[in-house]
């Protein structure tokens, strides 16, 4: 498939995945109902990531038996369709935190053209939220101290859909990281028209 394709051909194998997988493995990994499925869709960042414009994405659910499985109807698939083989995947099995989360278990989809982040997963450590906002390639970051704690925006890409609009992304900046994150933005709005034939909006919160 080309990358148009293996990006429509993602996005059905997740809608098929969430369909079927058992309701109360759902409510939990959805943290009871305060998400939904469609709240933990990946195939935006699967497209940023098919189309160089990320390193990598990672795939953390709150369970690890849900990531495995994941990684085998998803995943897997969706990689072994690319008539071009340029993503792979790699599982964190090493105890790897960041001070918001534990990643062990968790996984990376990344091009192969960026192979070396593996090196910062490879091993135990406490990555930090610049380095991971890098790796992941997000304009911004977390709050590093309280200070920044008020200073802080949410930032969210939407795919406009015929009906409805699907968040492909989320992450957040500071206030000083707005002109930043709005040249970011056009950059990948650009792409992902270009190539994935999507419409991409934005939302600052």
């Amino acid at each position: 498939m080309n990358v148009q394709q293996a990006f429509n051909y993602f996005y059905l194998l997740e809608k098929q995945f969430w369909s079927k997988l058992d309701k109360d493995m759902i409510k939990y990994v959805t943290f009871d109902g305060e998400l939904s499925p469609e709240d933990m869709l990946l195939y935006g960042e699967f497209g940023f990531t098919l189309l160089e414009l990320k390193p990598c994405t990672l795939v953390e659910f709150r369970d690890i038996q849900v990531t495995r499985l994941y990684c085998e109807q998803v995943i897997v698939p969706a990689l072994h369709s690319l008539e071009k083989k340029t993503l792979d995947y790699f599982i964190i099995s090493n105890q790897v935190k960041t001070p918001e989360s534990d990643l062990q278990g968790a996984l990376l989809i990344y091009h192969k053209d960026h192979q070396g982040i593996i090196a910062t997963f490879d091993h135990d450590t406490t990555v930090p939220e610049e380095r991971m906002a890098e790796i992941l390639d997000y304009p911004g970051h977390l709050p590093s101290s309280e200070q920044e704690v008020p200073t802080m925006k949410t930032v969210i890409y939407l795919h406009d859909r015929k009906t409805t609009q699907v968040a492909l992304t989320t992450f957040a900046i500071q206030t000083h990281q707005t002109d930043a994150m709005i040249s970011h933005f056009q950059r990948y709005k650009h792409a992902c028209k270009e190539r994935l034939d999507i419409d991409l909006s934005l939302i600052v919160q």
